[in-house]
This record gives structure tokens, C-alpha cells and sequence, in this order.
């Protein structure tokens, strides 16, 4: 959503955009803190944290964001906690105390369809018993809406949209990748990993050409992923493709692989998503692939990005395609890095 489609006049606005930004109601206790640039004008991104159970950890919790905004570039923030006072209050004021130079836009508590703001002693404006706010009838969120934004009810209904695929889809992609695995054994008996990566190249790149994937291209695609460099290959499609349709056909690749070779689409997903600045989407695919395979380093090292608040631009301007070259040389020396790799018990 581009910020020319959504302006934000007042706290209720802010409130009212979260949920879309995020792609769920952040459920309390929780903090979310909403960067900008200079003016403020643009948001570069929106962050959310449980609070703390222990008041001990309220200090590093206060430090770990403002290390996150100040390494994104923030210049402002606008902070949202959700709960009672009694527990939103200390984390506002460690925040607020370790800003060091960002701009403070507003610092609100919201509960019950009310906000208090703790930058404000206005009772015309803030009264005692709070402001009420109603996120459906907000002009943000209807901007939201028509951006094409959906805010589920919480995180889990959230993850929830990468769940396994059941029904016939299922039982039709579980038979097909029972008949790649033995085409696959077979062909290894024979076929290089040159075969292999440019196989894996012509399938993604069918893949990204067709609107619904068949159950055989499913399963094979699948297959073919568990090799490295054909994983990476896929990754040089970016540029190539728009972030939006890599998003879309790793989201359907994860949801409707057999879960035990969902731990390479998921990456790729968290990775695409990472890049567009979708954190939500990115943490959870990281989740989905680290389900499959608790080891996998590609999920690994995006986690690691995530929990460092490496700014979405990083990656952004990575030059993807570029690396097309350099990924066939490493075929070339390294050929059984590109094949792929049966999971135990298929």
C-alpha cells in the first residue's frame, strides 16, 4: 500500500491502520511501534511485541527496539500498547527514555475501543476515561480495505493461511509426489546435477507462467527444490517476476507440497516477503519452513535478519538475477549440491 493511498490525521487512524499493516489484530498485552522518515510522511515499517511477563525484561525490550528503529533509519515513531495501564505504562516510558534523537509522534494506550494518550493532557482532547475509537468505521481502514489489506482476527488465524492443504488436493499431491520420488530415484541412478538445475529452473519458470498448478507439477516442483542450488536458482527469478507473484506461488507451493518438503518454498516465501516488507508473512513462513526442517539454514539466516532488524532495503537491493551466473559455475563444480535430496520414509 503506498502512503499517497492512507493518511493518518489523528491517534484512531494510526490505531485503525495497524491491523491492516500487520495482517492481523495484534492481540493484548502487546506493543506496536509504527516508523518513519523525516517528516513524518512515510511509514518504513510496523513492529509488534509481546510485553513482558517479568518487569525485569522491560529494559532490553526497550533497548531492542530502539536499536531496531535506529538501524532502519527511523526518524519517528508512533507507539501503540494494548492491555491494561498497570502494564503498558512501564514499557512506554523505558521506550520513550531510549529514543535518543527519534522524534516521538504519539505514545497512546488502547483497550476496550478506547485510547489514552500519554503525549496529550488536553481533557478537551484526551479525557480521563479515554477516546472511543471504532477501527470498522475508520477512513484508514476502509483505505486499507480498498489497497487490497486484510486484517485476520489475530496472529494465529494469520499463520493459519500456510497451513497444509487438505481435502482431494491433498490426497491427489501426496500420491504425485509418491510417483516424483520414485522418477526420482531412478534418475539419479543417471541424470547430473547439470540436468538437474536446469530441470529445476524450467519448472519454476513454468510455474510462474501458470495459473494453477496441477497436483504432478506440484510434487515434482517440490522434489526438485530440495536441491540447494536449484532453491537458489528460483531465487534469481526475482526481478524477473514481480515480489508480489513470487509471493503468491511460494505461498501455494508451501500450503499444498507435502509438509515434509515445504522447508525450501517456505523459505523462498520468507525471504520474498522479508524484502517487500512483509515481516509478519516473512516470520511466519520462517515457522512453516523450520516445522519441516528444524536445521534449515536458508530459514535460519532469514530468522536471524528478522530478530537483527536488518532493514527490508538490505535485501531489497540485493541484484538477485545477477547471481544466475555465478550459481551455474557453482553446479558445474559442485553438481551433486543441485540434486535432490528424498526425504526419510518417501
Amino acid at each position: 500500500m503506498s502512503n499517497d493511498t492512507v493518511r493518518l490525521s489523528n491517534p484512531a487512524d494510526f490505531i485503525a491502520i495497524v491491523p491492516y499493516l500487520l495482517g492481523y489484530h495484534p492481540s493484548p498485552p502487546s506493543i506496536v511501534a509504527m516508523a518513519f522518515d523525516a517528516e513524518p510522511t512515510r511509514l518504513l515499517g510496523v513492529v509488534r511485541f509481546d510485553l513482558p511477563n517479568d518487569s525485569a525484561e522491560t529494559p532490553q525490550l526497550a533497548e531492542r527496539l530502539g536499536k531496531l528503529l535506529r538501524r532502519n533509519g527511523c526518524h519517528g515513531v508512533f507507539l501503540i500498547g494494548y492491555g491494561p495501564g498497570a502494564l503498558v505504562t512501564p514499557v512506554v516510558d523505558a521506550i520513550t527514555s531510549r529514543l535518543d534523537g527519534i522524534h516521538l509522534v504519539d505514545a497512546v494506550r488502547a483497550e476496550d475501543n478506547r485510547y489514552w494518550s500519554y503525549c496529550c493532557a488536553d481533557p478537551g482532547c484526551c479525557p480521563p476515561d479515554g477516546v472511543p475509537y471504532e477501527i470498522a468505521e475508520s477512513r484508514a481502514a476502509v483505505g486499507a480495505v480498498l489497497a487490497g489489506l486484510v486484517a485476520r482476527p489475530d496472529r494465529e488465524t494469520f499463520a493459519r493461511t500456510l497451513d497444509p492443504a487438505n481435502g482431494d488436493d491433498r490426497e491427489l499431491v501426496t500420491a504425485a509426489t509418491r510417483t516424483a520420488c520414485a522418477r526420482t530415484r531412478e534418475l539419479l541412478k543417471s541424470a547430473n546435477g547439470a540436468y538437474w538445475y536446469r530441470e529445476g529452473l524450467d519448472r519454476v519458470a513454468e510455474a510462474f507462467d501458470t495459473e494453477r498448478l496441477t497436483a504432478d507439477q506440484v510434487a515434482w516442483l517440490g522434489v526438485l527444490l530440495t536441491g540447494i542450488f536449484v532453491r537458489d536458482g528460483a531465487m534469481t527469478f526475482i526481478g524477473r517476476y514481480d515480489d508480489d507473484a513470487h509471493i503468491r506461488l511460494w505461498t501455494d507451493v508451501t500450503r499444498r507440497v507435502d509438509p515434509a518438503f515445504a522447508a525450501a518454498p517456505a523459505a523462498l516465501l520468507a525471504f520474498v516477503a522479508y524484502r517487500s516488507g512483509n515481516g509478519t508473512l516473512a516470520r511466519i513462513a520462517v515457522e512453516r519452513s523450520l516445522t519441516a526442517d528444524p536445521g534449515y539454514r536458508f530459514a535460519l539466516l532469514t530468522a536471524c535478519a528478522l530478530d537483527h532488524g536488518m532493514p527490508p532495503e538490505t535485501l531489497a537491493s540485493m541484484d538477485c538475477a545477477g547471481l544466475a551466473d555465478d550459481i551455474a559455475a557453482k553446479v558445474d563444480e559442485f553438481p551433486h549440491v543441485a540434486c535432490p535430496i528424498i526425504p526419510e520414509g518417501w
